[in-house]
C-alpha cells in the first residue's frame, strides 16, 4: 500500500510539473507573437559592399573613358572610396585604339559621385603606355591635373631603351613623361625594325 501511495504522490508531482513546463512555454509564445519588433542596432564596419571580380567602365559618348578591373573590391560609402586588391586601370585616349595602362598589388581610388578623383596603387606597380612599361613601387593618379606620378625609384623598358631615375611625372592625355632625378639612360639599336 505504502509503494502504491508513493508512485501516485510522483504520478501527481510530474504531471503539474509538465503541466506547469506547457503553460510557461504557451505565455512565452503567445509574449513573442504580441510583441512588437524592435530595431536591431549593430555596429557595422564602414565597409558598405565587399566584391569579387570588381569591374567598373566610365564612358562617354559610347566611348571608353576609363575602366577599373580588380580581384576584389571593399566600398567604404562613407568615405567613398574603393580598396581594391590587383587593380588594373586602363584610360582610354580620344583616338580609341591607344591606352595607359596602371597596375599593382593594391590600390585606393578616390571618388567624387561616379566620377573617378584619383588612384594610388602600391606594390609591384607596372604602367604600360604604348611600347614603353614603367615599375615602380608606388603611384598616384589624378584626375583634375590628368597626371600619374610616382615618387620612389622608376625603371622604363622599351624596345629601344632601359631608363632609371628617382621619380617621375606623366602627363597621360598628351603622353609626355618628366623623370625628376638621377636619370640613366641605356640606348639599343633596333634591330627587328631594322
Amino acid at each position: 500500500m505504502r509503494r502504491k501511495r508513493l508512485r501516485t504522490t510522483l504520478l501527481v508531482v510530474v504531471t503539474a510539473a509538465l503541466v506547469g513546463i506547457g503553460y510557461q512555454v504557451l505565455t512565452s509564445v503567445r509574449a513573442t507573437r504580441h510583441r512588437t519588433p524592435r530595431s536591431i542596432e549593430i555596429d557595422l564596419p564602414a565597409v558598405a559592399q565587399h566584391i569579387m571580380d570588381f569591374r567598373r567602365v566610365k564612358t562617354k559618348q559610347g566611348k571608353p573613358v576609363w575602366e577599373v578591373k580588380a580581384a576584389e573590391a571593399r566600398y567604404f560609402d562613407d568615405q567613398d572610396a574603393i580598396v581594391v586588391r590587383a587593380p588594373e586601370v586602363t584610360f582610354f585616349f580620344e583616338d580609341g585604339r591607344r591606352r595607359a595602362t596602371l597596375s599593382g598589388a593594391e590600390g585606393r581610388l578616390q571618388l567624387a559621385g561616379q566620377e573617378l578623383e584619383s588612384v594610388t596603387v602600391q606594390g609591384e606597380v607596372r604602367l604600360t603606355l604604348d611600347e614603353l612599361e614603367f615599375r615602380t613601387a608606388q603611384a598616384s593618379y589624378e584626375r583634375d591635373r590628368d597626371l600619374i606620378s610616382a615618387p620612389g625609384a622608376v625603371t622604363i623598358t622599351g624596345k629601344t631603351l632601359d631608363v632609371q631615375a628617382e621619380g617621375m611625372e606623366v602627363l597621360v592625355t598628351p603622353q609626355q613623361v618628366r623623370l625628376l632625378a638621377n636619370v640613366q639612360t641605356v640606348l639599343r639599336l633596333d634591330v627587328a625594325g631594322s
